[in-house]
């Protein structure tokens, strides 16, 4: 991965790279402990929400307490206009489709400001959960296919949150056999990868008492989220996010 900054090579960076706009390996960003991350739950007053400048690829499916769940779509090689992304703990992506390369570069953000950041392709089916920090960048989706992934912000106090993020690849599971896998779990959050066989119900929760998020990722409603939804059939995979801990106000109290 690259590391270049203000058109100098970092000792890090392979004698064959030429200077170019400041490139960051996304799996290095430094992370910000959740507890400076939620100075408040909203976009700022800025006009540079990404529902508004960036409606083509960010499409808000539900806000609440305890999260903002967004569909995120992208054609061949689009672009998105500089946009803000608000401070939450934590943030799960679940990838709907294979996607390519994407590049960020960042205008504001902890300890990427100026900095370019190359996220690699992804897989259908791949999840990751990571630390959130508010930043405002332009995108640029390098890939030749559309692609497709659920952004959920998540607005609940965040527990045992992992050092560096959380990256659960894509699971083979028998579609003919309903079934529930446990992909991580820590003190805020539970991540399941759900299978719903044809004709039957979806196996219920073992937390019921648990708010959740649904993200489906096979059949005709592929793609589709939904919050702690109720009597579910098949045939479907979904990923399910049970959340344990409770909602945390602007002012950082629950």
């Amino acid at each position: 991965m690259r590391l270049v900054q203000r058109g100098r090579l970092l000792p890090t960076t392979p004698k064959h790279l030429s200077p170019r706009p400041p490139v960051l390996a996304f799996d290095k960003v430094p992370l910000l402990r959740s507890s400076l991350l939620l100075c408040c739950l909203t976009i700022g007053a800025s006009g540079q929400d990404p529902y508004q400048v960036a409606g083509d690829h960010y499409h808000l499916v539900f806000e609440n307490a305890w999260a903002r769940a967004s569909r995120v779509t992208y054609g061949p090689h689009e672009t998105a206009p500089v946009h803000e992304h608000p401070p939450t703990p934590t943030t799960v992506y679940i990838y709907v489709t294979d996607g390519g390369e994407f590049r960020f570069r960042h205008i504001t953000g902890f300890k990427v400001s100026g900095y370019t950041i190359t996220r690699p392709a992804v897989k259908a089916g791949a999840i990751r959960f990571a630390h959130s920090a508010p930043e405002t960048h332009s995108v640029e989706y390098l890939g030749d296919a559309p692609t497709e992934y659920v952004r959920i912000e998540l607005r609940t106090e965040a527990l045992d949150t992992p050092i560096r993020d959380v990256r659960i690849p894509p699971a083979a599971m028998d579609p003919s056999v309903s079934a529930i896998r446990k992909e991580f779990e820590n003190g805020q959050l539970r991540i399941l990868r759900v299978v719903c066989a044809a004709q039957q119900a979806c196996p219920a929760s073992q937390n019921p008492d648990d708010p959740a998020i649904a993200t489906v990722l096979t059949g005709p409603e592929k793609g589709a989220v939904r919050w702690s939804p109720k009597a579910e059939r098949g045939p479907m995979e979904e990923v399910r996010i049970e959340l344990k801990t409770s909602p945390i106000t602007p002012n950082g109290s629950r």
